[in-house]
């Protein structure tokens, strides 16, 4: 090999290497600059919170119910996380559960922080709750408050609720006044 090709070759690896090491050294600036801020906690959960919603939608309950758990791990004063699972738990037909996550769920959304809407949607799923539980005056009692708040947008479903729970009150008040057969 001639010494001028042993030069270019020599010439060509010291180039490489101290390319190379420019490039390691500008890495971490680039990094720090296009790098994502960490999500919040309340983002992490809010993601959880979401799968939790499409699974619930498709009646996946036992996958609902872990996100949620999973949602509350991340953010345990997630007011709204509570509130599905007391959905959950409504429909699996266990209604201490249901009602203890709700409950828990206005506790946390009672908080300055929380926003009306949110708050609503709360009083909302706990009245339909209590509808089922043919709580009746209870049930009016949390529709009224969702109603109440200024920002809430879903009136028309809670409006449709109040009328499926009146209807189902008074079923349940003819049946209590029908006499029974013998």
């Amino acid at each position: 090999m001639s010494v001028w090709r042993l030069m270019t070759c020599a010439g060509l690896v010291f180039a490489a290497v101290c390319g190379l090491n420019a490039c390691s050294h500008a890495r971490p600036q680039l990094d720090a600059l296009t790098q994502a801020e960490p999500d919040s906690t309340r983002q992490r959960a809010m993601r959880r919170l979401s799968l939790a919603s499409a699974y619930f939608e498709q009646n996946q309950n036992d996958v609902a119910q872990q996100e949620v758990r999973a949602a509350l791990q991340i953010d345990p004063q997630f007011a709204e996380a509570y509130s599905l699972l007391g959905l959950i738990h409504q429909r699996e037909k266990a209604p201490a559960l249901a009602q203890a996550s709700f409950e828990q769920a206005l506790v946390l959304a009672s908080k300055p922080t929380v926003r009306s809407a949110d708050l609503a949607a709360i009083q909302h799923n706990y009245g339909w709750f209590l509808c089922e539980q043919n709580r009746f005056s209870d049930a009016q009692m949390q529709f009224d408050l969702a109603l109440a708040q200024p920002s809430y947008r879903q009136a028309d479903k809670t409006h449709q609720a109040i009328a499926f729970c009146k209807s189902r009150a008074s079923l349940a008040t003819d049946n209590r006044l029908r006499p029974t057969a013998q």
